[in-house]
């Protein structure tokens, strides 16, 4: 694929257009843990169903992140961001007209075209400016979107607390500030004619395999986890899973590169990534409803209105976006292995000293600056190194399989949690601390197995290439 012309912004303005795109990326992923609370009790459903919408989401970003990274190679970067910010503003704008169960689940799984806005973005930033200004260029663009998250919780927290409903219209307001930025940017590489084939026989396996294994885990408490229903889905995604890696080995055109997985450096930092986004990613929502408990009705919980919500979330947010502005500095000064390990220890740490310690808003603010430092690192740190993995031609292809991995572990954490609740639920639909406490030994447990999957990270010098096939076999 050849560069593209030079953008007419120049550097500095299309990375600025780019960080605000970001920032209605963030918004949108963060706007609705704070209002949840309040549109559970106006729309008469419990925690269950709140944690719910959110597993929808990370679904759907799952399921929609290899499409969208594979159409933005045939068809165009910038032209699938738009497309996919289109239905951002779509899913946002059915979630705030009509703001039901049902509406508020069609609405999320619409939103799951956020996951595009950065492997697309990146695919752009390295074709126009090259390698070296393209690692600057992730870390700002992270740094943007966290900072984004940290502020959106505080705004509809703000607005909720007078009318949760009011919140939703939040989401759309950030989807047209995204819209109006994405139409300000350049395309990047020019679209492979070849890349136009869409494996859907693969986007539907993969689509089969994430909603299954996703509405198992999710569902499992409420259905029974040996009920009929339970193992049906967990068994229909699992052979969905296995039929689909195995289709993607032989086609011409996969939907994803699995072979790219045979690169023991993206192979580590996948894993690092699929656990510590479970865990951080993952809790988001279960930790706002924890935060909104009241002690005085359940014995636990701290007992914030929807505004303290918000606030209360900023700290983790601050973390992040300070330790994802350092990596670059970690990387070069710590090595990869450290920073990378970093993230799985603290997440070990901040999820650990919350199972332990949870009865106050000192204990929780306390836990999530560690949490917070691991979401920055693992964000920042793993998408640098996958990219950086790989050869320029297959930059958006990695990125795509970095976010891929990131929605996988979210909607796969996020279930799990949400499970864990279920599991604590009573008949009338209060949730007991043992969901809680199970969830954040859960969440310990994922940054212990990243922390120990860096073991295997290998220096970059040696590093093996991707993928050795004959040629024409692929791509």
């Amino acid at each position: 694929m050849s560069r593209s012309t030079t953008s007419p912004l120049g550097p500095r303005a299309m990375l600025a257009s780019m960080a605000l795109v970001e920032v209605a990326s963030g918004a949108t992923q963060q706007y609705l843990p704070p209002i949840l609370p309040g549109l559970g009790a106006q729309a008469g459903f419990g925690t269950a169903q709140q944690n719910w919408i959110i597993v929808v989401q990370m679904a759907s970003c799952a399921v929609l992140t290899p499409v969208l990274s594979r159409l933005g190679d045939g068809f165009g970067y910038r032209r699938l961001l738009r497309a996919s910010i289109v239905m951002v503003v779509l899913g946002s704008l059915v979630m705030a007209v009509r703001p039901t169960l049902p509406f508020l689940t069609l609405g999320a799984a619409l939103q799951g075209g956020v996951v595009g806005f950065m492997p697309l973005m990146i695919g752009v930033l390295r074709h126009q400016q090259g390698e070296a200004a393209s690692r600057r260029g992730i870390g700002v663009l992270v740094g943007a979107l966290l900072l984004a998250v940290g502020c959106a919780g505080i705004v509809s927290g703000a607005v909720g607390a007078h009318d949760a409903r009011l919140g939703l219209w939040i989401g759309v307001g950030a989807g047209v500030l995204g819209l109006a930025a994405g139409f300000l940017l350049p395309d990047g590489a020019t679209p492979a004619a070849e890349a136009r084939r869409f494996d859907v026989p693969g986007f539907v396996l993969l689509t089969a395999g994430l909603v299954g294994v996703v509405v198992a885990l999710a569902q499992g408490a409420t259905w029974g986890w040996t009920s009929a229903a339970t193992v049906g889905c967990g068994l229909v995604g699992i052979v969905a899973l296995a039929g689909w890696w195995a289709l993607e080995l032989r086609v011409a055109q996969p939907l994803v590169d699995v072979r790219m997985f045979r690169n023991p450096r993206v192979a580590v930092l996948s894993v690092v990534t699929f656990f510590v986004s479970a865990a951080t990613i993952g809790s988001i929502a279960v930790n706002a409803t924890f935060l909104g408990a009241s002690p005085r009705a359940l014995g636990y919980g701290i007992g914030l209105h929807a505004t303290a919500i918000g606030w209360a979330l900023l700290p983790m947010t601050l973390a992040s976006v300070a330790t994802s502005a350092l990596t670059p500095v970690l990387l070069r000064r710590l090595g990869e292995r450290v920073t990378v390990a970093a993230a799985g220890a603290t997440t070990l740490l901040g999820f650990g000293f919350l199972f332990v310690c949870h009865t106050s808003l000192a204990h929780y603010l306390i836990a999530s600056l560690f949490i917070g430092a691991a979401l920055g690192l693992f964000e920042s740190a793993t998408r640098t190194l996958t990219v950086e993995a790989v050869a320029p031609e297959d930059t958006a292809t990695a990125a795509g399989v970095n976010e891929l991995v990131l929605s996988l572990g979210s909607a796969v954490g996020s279930a799990v949690l949400g499970a864990a609740l279920a599991a604590y639920a009573t008949d009338g639909g209060r949730v007991a601390l043992g969901g809680y406490t199970t969830g954040w030994a859960l969440c310990a447990a994922a940054g212990l197995a990243a922390a120990l999957a860096v073991l295997k990270l290998r220096p970059a010098a040696s590093a093996a290439p991707y993928a050795t096939v004959p040629e024409g076999a692929h791509r």
